[in-house]
């Protein structure tokens, strides 16, 4: 018997196909294991916050928010993390600077009336 004619076969195995939702559960569950293992334990808390009527107090780690219950001061429910809203990010407009002393070309100096001013 010559080593050439000896070859290794595998068993093909079904491929498997996962419902998309299914396989997404099982991704967070993995990932929600690993961060209460791995992640921030949120032990530095600040001060209870209100605003917009909401009442929180936010992890000094990781920005954590948790809800604050001020009948019976404690936090109640699960860590949440709040995500700002593109419509809300400060995007400043630049309004076009006009010097007050000239307002028109007429007031320009001879010298200088041949330029344009850009508005």
């Amino acid at each position: 018997m010559q080593v050439k004619s000896l070859t290794f076969t595998f068993p093909q195995l079904p491929e498997i196909t996962w419902p998309k939702e299914a396989f997404q559960r099982a991704i967070e569950f993995i990932e929600n294991t690993y961060h209460r293992i791995f992640g921030c334990w949120h032990t530095n808390m600040s001060r209870p916050f209100t605003i917009d009527q909401e009442t929180y107090r936010m992890c000094l780690n990781c920005g954590a928010h948790r809800a604050f219950d001020t009948q019976q001061w404690k936090m109640v429910g699960p860590y949440y993390v709040r995500r700002p809203s593109t419509k809300t990010i400060y995007r400043p407009t630049l309004a076009p600077v006009r010097s007050p002393a000239v307002t028109t070309v007429d007031q320009l100096p001879a010298s200088r009336r041949h330029l344009r001013r850009a508005a």
